[in-house]
């Protein structure tokens, strides 16, 4: 047992829920991150976990199932945020299409008022 791999993984889980409590993060977006810890956490205190899983998958070295289950997890926290920023983008397009709506009326308003104010002089 390794126990500054414990240590990090224990700092690591209890950061992620001070960043909850402060709500910096909801607890949606950082399950996938309590996850990656627990995870981290086991393979240290049962380092030779990988081991027998790897050898179950066929997987001649070890490590490089973790270099993949850190490539998935990765790849699917980037695919979650490239959706985040999407829902964004049209978000932005929608406000930016209203405030010209309203940029439009408010200056036509000032216009026909303009047009009223010099129509009684």
């Amino acid at each position: 047992m390794n126990y500054f791999f414990i240590a990090i993984a224990v700092i690591f889980i209890i950061y992620i829920f001070v960043i909850i409590k402060k709500k910096e993060f909801t607890v949606e977006e950082s399950i996938f991150w309590v996850f990656g810890a627990i995870f981290t956490l086991i393979l240290a205190i049962f380092p030779k976990l990988i081991d027998k899983v790897s050898s179950l998958l066929h997987i001649a070295y070890p490590p490089s199932l973790l270099f993949l289950i850190a490539i998935i997890f990765l790849l699917f926290v980037n695919f979650r945020e490239t959706k985040k920023i999407e829902k964004q983008k049209e978000k932005i397009m929608e406000l930016a299409q209203r405030l010209s709506i309203l940029e439009y009326e408010v200056d036509s308003l000032k216009k026909e008022k303009n047009t009223d104010d010099k129509n009684k002089k």
